[in-house]
């Protein structure tokens, strides 16, 4: 019979807590969004979409690189990002689900 690791142990649960407090700035998760969600994602058309400086834009793309979540590709000339870790991605796109059923219902009659 195999033995399943124990899901509370540290040295499992590590790498999620590094990637969790990656993208737990509301900048950084604004990039995801932003990344998940735009056709061609580069540098410059997400720093213009958070109306950050791009060295600020930068500096949480490079965290995120860091920790594998975000990966880039040179397109012409434009460096081009995508979710590169599935798990944040599926976790990313299930939190957009969650804020556009929350944002119906609040659009949503109170009397009906």
């Amino acid at each position: 019979m195999e033995t399943k690791p124990n899901p509370c142990d540290e040295t499992l649960l590590v790498p999620y807590a590094q990637k969790y407090k990656a993208i737990g700035h509301p900048i950084r998760l604004k990039i995801l969004c932003l990344i998940a969600h735009q056709e061609v994602p580069c540098v410059g058309d997400i720093w213009r979409c958070l109306e950050q400086p791009q060295p600020v834009v930068s500096q949480h793309l490079a965290i995120l690189k860091r920790y594998g979540i975000v990966s880039s590709e040179v397109k012409k000339t434009r460096r081009v990002y995508s979710i590169s870790d599935p798990f944040i991605k599926e976790l990313i796109d299930k939190m957009i689900c969650k804020i556009h059923e929350e944002e119906e219902e609040e659009e949503k009659p109170q009397n009906a």
